[in-house]
């Protein structure tokens, strides 16, 4: 699809502004779109307490907010009002403890059942103190501790200590009800037939992806919305350089330019593979911007 390249310039501010501080750009490497305009609406003067910060940005949920906060803590942004106080571990529940709470909350003993029999096997009693604490004093809901329980189970890792790890994991994606659990079910499962279809192309196994490799793969079916077809025609046009950074660099000028099938870009580059067509006719030249646009070395252009 051929068009006419607009070339922007930096337009002269005429109203307010405000200084971004370095160090803001000095993380954008690190820093992912969310954490990016949180930073803008803390220069900005937003509030520093996380449920506001949240609503305002539409965050996963409050969790995530506290993470964004945590993480320009750690940045420099931000410094604590007070003078920093370390935060007590929750204390381990003994026997007694989760008698009492089994006898005031029957959930507590449905929980070490569903548990017991989701795992296939009779749980220690630092387990159980363990999966109390999950439940009594770190308030995951029920239906969600029991969901990630038959997740893991499926996959082998049929431990309690696992159990906690993963549904940390699940709360910092904004996991925090069933329903919410089985959308993220839903999303794993895609995700992990998308390693499958894309690690081959590349000569690796999935279980060889890193998670930059698997980043750059979900951006390209969940941000950019492309296809198996327009992944393969990238690596054609990527000629030898077959690397995930690389086609990563090509798909995401794919994606700014407006092109969403193959057919868009089939003759711009390298006529080989997909690119031959079968008729006589010659084909016809791209745009300069195009042919511009497979000359530039992707890995220098485009960081994972």
């Amino acid at each position: 699809m051929g068009g006419h390249f607009v070339e922007y310039a930096l337009k002269e501010i005429q109203g307010d502004s405000r200084a971004v501080p370095q160090l803001v750009f000095n993380q954008l490497q690190r820093a992912d779109g969310d954490s990016v305009r949180a930073a803008l609406y803390l220069v900005a003067g937003g509030s520093t307490d996380p449920k506001q910060m949240a609503r305002e940005l539409r965050l996963k949920s409050v969790r995530a907010a506290e993470n964004i906060l945590q993480f320009w803590a750690g940045a420099g942004l931000l410094e604590p009002k007070n003078a920093p106080c370390l935060e007590e571990p929750a204390p381990v529940l003994d026997t007694r403890q989760i008698n009492l709470a089994a006898m005031r909350d029957p959930m507590v003993a449905t929980l070490m059942e569903e548990v017991q029999a989701h795992f296939g096997k009779i749980l220690s009693h630092s387990e159980m103190q363990r999966l109390a604490g999950l439940y009594l004093q770190e308030e995951y809901p029920l239906d969600v501790i029991l969901i990630c329980c038959a997740y893991l189970a499926q996959s082998g890792k049929r431990t309690v200590a696992r159990l906690g790890s993963e549904l940390a994991r699940w709360r910092e994606n904004g996991v925090e009800t069933g329903e919410q659990a089985e959308r993220y079910l839903v999303l794993l499962e895609r995700r992990r037939k998308e390693e499958e279809a894309v690690a081959p192309l590349f000569g690796i196994t999935p279980q060889d992806l890193t998670l930059a490799q698997k980043r750059s793969i979900y951006s390209w079916f969940e941000d950019w919305n492309f296809s198996l077809p327009m992944i393969r025609e990238a690596l054609v046009h990527a000629e030898d350089k077959n690397t995930i950074r690389y086609v990563n660099g090509i798909l995401r000028s794919w994606h700014s330019q407006g092109y969403t099938q193959p057919s868009q870009v089939q003759g711009s580059g390298v006529l080989q593979g997909s690119n031959i067509t079968s008729t006589a006719a010659q084909p016809t030249q791209a745009s300069s911007s195009i042919q511009a646009m497979f000359s530039q070395d992707w890995n220098q252009a485009f960081e994972d």
